[in-house]
């Protein structure tokens, strides 16, 4: 629902009170969730949290930076489904891979692979996206084929689902320091070679694509990944059409259980 053409925003983070002053035409902020668009934080359990946000009359859902949930909290009950979701993943934000892909102009990978690193407690929030990442430049579904966890990181080789089948392997090294964030940097390898750098304290994202032509760098994008989240949200309640934010979510997640327990 909106008012006075605006959608309602229900949230207390500071970025996405900041994306709602941003967006003064399309959203207000709102006291109450009933009929809003509801933030829900990405640390604790978030499930719970946006099963709460939609028993409170919400309109939709923007999951900001989810953290890895144990098994057994996503699975105790399953999302109705009747609302939108949209995912903040700053890491894996959805116009980067659109720029990603799109510039390999349909040439399949034939080998994906995921470096990564962040501080201990937060290294399983950057595999995750790291698996994303190998999910879309594989451009299919992907499961675990082996793994190894040790509390220094992890190691993972993936086989992905399809006709151009490409495997894809993950490592990840947790290091010191108590900054927030992560390093990713992903290739897709083939006729044509995407480079991916994410360094998330650093604030910087590079999409680099080479091909018989050239090198291609694609542009920087300035719109804070909150503002984008908010964007896509008032689009979904607007357009009525689902959004795959969450199905590809719990695909990263099943694949981020399984290595854990390796």
């Amino acid at each position: 629902m909106s008012r006075d053409g605006a959608f309602c925003v229900f949230t207390a983070l500071p970025a996405y009170t900041a994306a709602v002053a941003e967006l003064p035409v399309s959203a207000a902020l709102a006291k109450d969730m009933r009929g809003a668009v509801v933030v829900v934080p990405g640390a604790g359990n978030w499930w719970q949290g946006m099963l709460a946000a939609r028993a409170g009359g919400a309109s939709a859902v923007v999951l900001a930076d989810p953290a890895v949930l144990p098994r057994g909290a996503v699975e105790s009950e399953r999302w109705p489904g009747d609302i939108p979701v949209i995912i903040e993943r700053p890491r894996l934000r959805p116009d980067v891979v659109a720029n990603a892909v799109r510039a390999r102009r349909g040439s399949a990978a034939r080998l994906v692979t995921v470096e990564c690193a962040g501080p201990a407690a937060g290294l399983d929030g950057v595999i995750l996206d790291g698996f994303g990442w190998a999910r879309s430049l594989a451009g299919a579904s992907l499961t675990l084929r082996a793994g190894i966890a040790a509390p220094q990181g992890r190691i993972a080789l993936l086989d992905s689902e399809g006709a151009c089948s490409a495997p894809a392997t993950l490592s990840a090294t947790a290091i010191g320091g108590l900054r927030a964030g992560g390093l990713l940097q992903v290739l897709a390898l083939g006729e044509v070679r995407t480079e991916v750098t994410v360094d998330q304290p650093a604030g910087l994202t590079r999409v680099e694509t080479v091909t018989e032509e050239g090198t291609l760098r694609a542009p920087a994008r300035y719109e804070s990944s909150a503002r984008l989240a908010l964007r896509r949200a008032i689009d979904a309640c607007l357009s009525n059409e689902p959004a795959a934010d969450l199905e590809e979510l719990l695909q990263d997640m099943a694949l981020a259980w399984a290595l854990r327990d390796a």
